[in-house]
């Protein structure tokens, strides 16, 4: 099968979506398929810069955001849909309802290809990004969704809350689970000793830590407020913060505030690098107010970091409490979240099964697996396409 993928963002951007695109190229191509990804151009230099199948569109900066790129729209889009025209694909997969996405799915409607489409998070939430009132963006960001998922043939989401709202919102296209891939040969071994040593920690120290794109959604005061709140009883904890996005400078301004040289930011850190510095915490904690099953949950599971989470939609999701990670009701906001930590940090047994448990959940998400679920989502896809044009 000739498939072609429609994204915002993709390596060597970093962050969730650039790399849940990747593995389904590599994971459907191991299958023997042929996957076209057609995305901005990077900022940076362009690792797929001689690869056929990935197609660039001229792209700018997105202002605010770290690493970002935004395609320019027509006429600069011309060559490239010439190019989708040429290929005579089977399918489009759509990774977005706006722009690049957008296109995607008007390309392939004029040209006669079935389209599939994947909600990533809860876009309602990046409303207040414009000057306008949030109140009178929020209902025109749902409409338009709604109007894009039932333009398809079939809509993908990797956790359950997201496949009930779609659906109480009036999306009539079915809804498919579609865990986000992860490719765990590629974490490799991690160096827990010597990251703690190069970032400061001794063996002594209780490392709390966050891995992650930072922005408003991710509610990382909340998280900085709990790590400070349990410092404040237990000298030898640490908060370690990695990664950047928009609000890198607040969270940097909190976290010295609130708990001074005891706080490590170290900014973006290449991915191979992610499982060193996830194997260097003790805990993982968030308290994002909404994900769709984030990759760094899934890559600290793995190498065996016990999740800590307020039970907010996608955390529940991919969360069993107890089993897997814990759970902090989110009106117990901070004193909860620290009260949460501080169990995984004083009782053995149940970091060891958190950890146990987390690693289950990682290996049901590696990408292969992940692959072999798109292609019958895809087939689907292709069968509601025929039934409607007979």
């Amino acid at each position: 099968m000739r498939i072609c993928l429609f994204t915002n963002t993709y390596p060597p951007s970093l962050n969730g979506v650039a790399n849940v695109t990747h593995h389904y190229r590599r994971g459907l191509s191991e299958r023997g398929h042929e996957m076209h990804v057609f995305a901005p151009a990077p900022k940076k230099e362009d690792p797929f810069k001689d690869d056929p199948l990935v197609h660039r569109y001229p792209a700018m900066s997105v202002p605010g955001e770290v690493d970002y790129m935004l395609a320019l729209p027509i006429p600069f889009t011309l060559g490239v849909r010439r190019a989708f025209e040429d290929l005579r694909c089977d399918l489009v997969h759509v990774q977005h309802p706006a722009w690049v996405g957008g296109w995607g799915q008007k390309w392939a409607r004029e040209e006669g290809i079935p389209v599939v489409s994947t909600a990533h998070t809860q876009y309602e939430l990046y409303a207040n990004r414009t000057p306008l009132p949030t109140e009178w963006i929020e209902p025109a960001v749902t409409r338009h969704i709604i109007t894009h998922f039932n333009r398809c043939q079939a809509v993908t989401t990797p956790v359950e809350w997201m496949r009930r709202k779609l659906v109480e919102r009036g999306v009539r296209t079915p809804v498919e689970l579609v865990p986000n891939p992860v490719d765990l040969s590629l974490l490799g071994e991690p160096d827990r000793a010597a990251t703690r040593e190069r970032l400061g920690f001794t063996s002594e120290h209780r490392v709390i830590g966050y891995l992650g794109r930072l922005s408003p959604v991710k509610n990382l005061a909340l998280a900085i407020d709990a790590v400070a709140l349990l410092a404040q009883e237990r000298s030898e904890v640490r908060l370690l913060i990695v990664g950047d996005g928009s609000v890198m400078d607040a969270v940097r301004k909190r976290a010295r505030r609130r708990l001074g040289d005891r706080a490590v930011l170290t900014g973006a850190v290449p991915h191979p690098e992610v499982v060193h510095y996830h194997a260097a915490m003790d805990v993982f904690v968030t308290a994002s107010r909404s994900e769709t099953q984030p990759l760094a949950y899934t890559e600290a599971m793995h190498i065996g970091v016990p999740v800590v989470a307020l039970a907010t939609p996608g955390a529940q999701d991919m969360i069993r409490t107890g089993e897997n990670g814990l759970l902090v009701p989110p009106e117990e906001k901070t004193e909860g979240l620290a009260r949460a930590i501080e169990r995984v940090l004083d009782d053995s047994a149940l970091a060891e099964r958190l950890r146990q448990g987390g690693r289950e959940f990682a290996r049901s998400c590696d990408y292969p697996a992940v692959a072999e679920r798109l292609e019958e989502v895809y087939a689907l896809a292709m069968e509601r396409f025929t039934a409607e044009v007979v």
